[in-house]
């Protein structure tokens, strides 16, 4: 009789432990892969270790639990390989997550017993040195995978038989070069020597829409380690983050169009209230009548989001901590809320600068700004790229293929315009504005600046001749993308987080509680606060107050976020295991209704 530890491939409330002992008849390796009895139903579970019961015998006896036995052999042959399964362990420490859902990504589609044979007949090859390449689309690593010869290309959406052939190939050794989407990092590497990364800031290489939020660099990283491997980003443009650890290997070429200013100030001064400035409207009409494209771009989010004087250009900030303010309705009133501090306050009536009445809510999205623009150029053909019009990646690859086949005039869009980039960059494209660039300057959010910065330098490479209209000419982030600072512009965004307390000198975790009764959202998230600032024993966490999330209503439900910021004392500022284990004993008082995101995308 023997003693097998097993990790279910189930999601567990993080806070509950994720591995199990059971017993079995037989000796597995670990790899193998079991069905156990696990609350009252039937799951799958990977081995972790096997010892005999001979060896345990008093442990067993002392246990206040009963032991069971696995319901069934799946595969006494290890599957998962070892290096797979400490990602996954890794994986789910980091991420305060159950590290069986990422062991559940490192399974093939189905395993029968034809395979399980071929694995057997294979594990004699002697490995070659293997490089995976991670595109954060699946038309980018398509495109890749047609020009590197002899690579395999990997995504999730490939058949069933096709991925299990390049799963078995991955880990004999007999596929020398990967290129694939970011669950390709779980494939059963058997020498993995290179990973790079294209585009490392691109959105497609966070799983953003499922829980656990995970990302692809993270899990880059732990690899590298695990298999000492060299690790290479690429990006036109690198986070805060990436340029403070490799600051010195970074060399960004100048913006190929430097950017046209509209002052939309002086727009409005002289009668145009109207969506464009007259120069951007007049290239755009030139550039119809020549049978050229034009882009542009709106931030995605549709709603007002923080008040602005249309005469002096100011931006109301919040009287506490100088962030903008964001707009809300708020039991039917209007409100200004401040986002950082939790400062409220009624919409002034006239500017307090110039004391101009003229004060407008600035977000509008961008299917409010297809309808003027459909006014402004009734004969040309416009289409809209984002998430309502092009929900998924394959109506997205259909727009920007009409798109390229010039069987578009004008293209809407919004941030997932950037996941596109390689394929919009030879396109001959005339045209690109940001149209509103308060919209990105403005957000209540540590990354705004950088993503700001990011989003004019990718704007700035798609067309001949670049547009930002704005109402504040004057802006820093303007000034740098002029001069061509960016240097500049990553030491002062470094002095402020270090000032403070974000990323890279501490670790974020965004809190959330979701809904249906606005009360309840408030009143439970507020709760959770208290117990919080209780339970913390480290002076260098920081616990936000319970805040409305910008966006504080989705699909019905209320949302509350909780910021928590955990200090990194490393003086690498790397995150060891030290710190994931004093980190998660702090967030084992969430209860597992909350969502926890680790390393969020944003704070909104």
């Amino acid at each position: 009789m023997y003693l097998l530890e097993i990790i279910p491939l189930a999601k567990i409330p993080p806070a509950l432990p994720q591995i199990f002992t059971y017993f079995s008849a037989k000796a597995l390796a670990p790899g193998a892969l079991v069905f156990i009895p696990f609350n009252r139903r039937k799951e799958k579970g990977a081995v972790l270790s096997c010892e005999t019961l001979e060896k345990n015998k008093m442990e067993v006896k002392e246990a206040n639990f009963e032991l069971r036995s696995v319901s069934g052999v799946i595969s006494a042959e290890p599957i998962l390989t070892p290096q797979q399964i400490k990602l996954a362990l890794w994986l789910g420490q980091y991420y305060f997550a159950s590290p069986g859902i990422f062991l559940k990504m490192a399974l093939p589609k189905s395993v029968s017993k034809k395979q399980l044979a071929e694995n057997n007949g294979r594990e004699d090859r002697t490995p070659i040195s293997q490089t995976l390449i991670l595109a954060p689309t699946v038309a980018l690593a398509q495109s890749l995978a047609e020009k590197e010869k002899n690579a395999a290309l990997w995504h999730s959406e490939l058949p069933s038989k096709k991925s299990s052939e390049i799963r078995q190939k991955v880990k004999t050794g007999e596929i020398k070069t990967i290129i694939g989407t970011r669950s390709a990092v779980f494939l059963p590497f058997s020498d993995l020597k290179k990973i790079i990364i294209e585009d490392e800031t691109n959105p497609g290489h966070w799983s953003w829409d499922m829980w656990p939020h995970w990302r692809a660099l993270k899990a880059a990283e732990k690899l590298t380690e695990i298999f000492q491997a060299e690790l290479i980003q690429k990006s036109d443009f690198p986070s805060i983050e990436s340029y403070f650890f490799k600051q010195r290997s970074f060399s960004l070429q100048k913006i190929r169009t430097n950017p046209k200013i509209i002052d939309l100030k002086e727009e409005r001064k002289n009668g145009n209230f109207s969506l464009l400035g007259r120069e951007l409207r007049g290239s755009i009409e030139e550039a119809l009548k020549n049978k050229k494209q034009s882009i542009l771009f709106f931030n995605r989010r549709g709603t007002a989001n923080f008040i602005f004087c249309q005469d002096c250009g100011q931006v109301l900030k919040c009287p506490n901590c100088s962030a903008p303010p964001a707009f809300h309705l708020l039991a039917g009133r209007p409100t200004l809320f401040c986002h950082h501090c939790g400062q409220k306050q009624s919409p002034p009536k006239v500017c307090p600068i110039c004391q101009s009445w003229r004060l407008k809510t600035a977000g509008g999205g961008a299917q409010k700004a297809e309808i003027e623009i459909n006014k402004t150029f009734p004969k040309a053909k416009i289409v809209r790229l984002d998430s309502d019009n092009a929900p998924n990646a394959k109506e997205q690859e259909k727009i920007i293929e009409s798109f390229l086949k010039k069987e578009i005039d004008i293209l809407i869009a919004t941030p997932i315009l950037f996941s596109w980039k390689e394929r919009l960059g030879g396109a001959g494209t005339e045209i690109s504005a940001l149209v509103s660039a308060e919209t990105i300057f403005h957000l209540p959010d540590f990354r705004a600046g950088e993503k700001a910065f990011q989003t004019i330098r990718s704007l700035g490479e798609l067309a001949e001749i670049f547009f930002i209209q704005t109402y504040s000419p004057e802006n820093q982030i303007l000034n740098f993308v002029a001069e061509d600072q960016w240097e500049e512009f990553f030491k002062e965004e470094l002095e402020t987080r270090k000032l403070l307390k974000y990323p890279p000198f501490s670790q974020l975790a965004k809190i959330s509680f979701r809904h249906k009764d606005p009360l309840k959202a408030g009143q439970e998230t507020k709760s959770l606060k208290l117990k919080l600032a209780r339970a913390k024993k480290d002076p260098g966490v920081e616990i936000s107050e319970a805040l409305p999330a910008f966006i504080s209503k989705e699909k019905g439900k209320y949302i509350w976020n909780i910021i928590i910021k955990f200090k990194i004392a490393d003086k690498n500022l790397k995150i060891d295991r030290e710190f994931l284990i004093a980190r998660n004993y702090l967030l084992k008082f969430i209860p597992s209704n909350f969502e926890i995101d680790i390393d969020p995308v944003d704070l909104l």
